[in-house]
């Protein structure tokens, strides 16, 4: 009696990531293990948006989701807990972060990936030397683009190109895009956040992913890309192949390649080799004295490792009250403006200060479509406050003003 094999799913993966050349820190996390996939990008300022993604990524892992109404329960989970301690811990204000997920379903007698998506992170799918792009962006620029308001060229200079119109946790409900596929035997998947498609085009990404080496080289090579293109963000990237072994049922052998072990999760960057120190102790000559008195190597080598030391405290200290200053006064103050067609208080100086930039505060009802010409371009401009109260204050006071236009007052 012959009995057909049966197909088993076999995953490999790889991953990179790296805070770029222009970025103080890196505000993006990932997560990879054999079913389940995640790549967040933070934002809300130096300190919230890493808060924001490792607290997201970390919470949709420890749910463990078996199938599609799991993982998007976990990552409402997610939305939650980055919501309630951005509201519990005020120097987090308005952080968010994008989440974006490729997980293996364990629901279905045949395996299915299930994928969802919150915010501009992505998900791409490169099959037969094509690449197609499965997330769709939830960002302004991208509804503009939907909408035909503008075309590719535009959006990429357009001022908020990186502004978000979903982001979990900034507020208390999120909407999720979610997907369900079939595994096909040679299909890659690419997991990425915007740092490296701000800086690549498809074609090139496609381009490295058709090169066929191995999963986590493949993402090296294009975080590496993306930093030789300016790095101006973080960028992260993470790499899944599908496999599709035989098993043959009638003995429960499995093909020879079920034997091999499976890549790494995750490969940290290759460390550059540190070069040794060797110093060697100088010849004395025997039988022969000298009037001068040499110091040794020794005090030699400490005295200018301690006059090292201190110039680089130094340094450290200028830098970091430096940094300091700067970052206080880009903190400092409050604006009124216009993102994403509503009038939104942000934090800091008008268009930010050097990598410190302006995070969302609050958040209004009010619309672009009820301003007058004049209110519409002073606040496009941005309109700097002291502090929370006056823009509050301000925001009151425009309130006010379009009730009683509205009612002919």
């Amino acid at each position: 009696m012959n009995v057909s094999p049966t197909r088993r799913l076999r995953l490999a993966w790889g991953g990179a990531t790296d805070q770029g050349r222009i970025r103080a820190n890196n505000q993006d996390a990932m997560h990879a293990d054999s079913g389940l996939f995640v790549v967040a990008d933070g934002m809300g300022g130096h300190q919230g948006g890493e808060v924001a993604a490792n607290l997201a990524v970390r919470t949709v892992a420890q749910a463990d989701p078996q199938g599609l109404a799991q993982l998007r329960d976990a990552v409402t989970e997610a939305n939650r807990v980055v919501h309630e301690t951005a509201l519990e811990q005020p120097e987090l204000h308005g952080m968010g972060t994008t989440l974006t997920t490729l997980a293996v379903s364990r629901e279905t007698e045949s395996p299915q990936f299930v994928l969802v998506n919150v915010g501009d992170s992505r998900i791409y799918r490169h099959r037969d030397s094509q690449l197609e792009q499965l997330t769709e962006d939830h960002s302004y620029v991208a509804e503009l683009i939907r909408r035909g308001e503008i075309d590719e060229e535009a959006a990429a200079v357009h001022p908020y190109r990186n502004m978000l119109t979903r982001a979990i946790g900034v507020h208390a409900e999120v909407e999720i895009d979610e997907w369900v596929l079939d595994p096909v035997a040679g299909d890659r998947f690419m997991l990425c956040s915007d740092g490296l498609t701000n800086e690549l085009d498809d074609s090139e990404i496609a381009e490295q992913l058709a090169l066929e080496q191995d999963p986590s080289a493949t993402a090296k090579a294009l975080v590496a890309l993306a930093n030789n293109r300016g790095g101006r963000d973080n960028s992260t990237v993470l790499i899944v192949d599908v496999h599709v072994e035989l098993v043959d049922s009638a003995n429960g052998g499995l093909s020879p390649d079920d034997s091999e072990s499976q890549s790494p999760v995750l490969e940290r960057p290759d460390e550059p080799d540190l070069p040794t120190n060797e110093t060697e102790e100088p010849s004395v000559e025997q039988g022969h004295s000298s009037p001068v008195k040499h110091r040794s190597w020794l005090y030699d080598r400490v005295h200018i490792t301690l006059g090292t030391v201190i110039i680089s405290l130094v340094l450290l200290v200028t830098s970091v009250a430096m940094v300091t200053t700067i970052g206080w006064y880009a903190r400092s103050g409050y604006h009124v403006s216009v993102v994403a067609n509503h009038v939104v208080i942000q934090k800091g100086r008008i268009g930010g200060l050097l990598w410190f930039e302006p995070t969302l505060q609050q958040w209004t009802e009010i619309q672009t479509i009820q301003l007058t010409d004049q209110d519409l371009q002073r606040l496009s401009d941005g309109e700097q406050m002291s502090d929370l109260a006056e823009a509050q204050a301000f925001i009151t006071n425009l309130r006010t003003r379009l009730v009683e236009a509205e009612s002919g007052n």
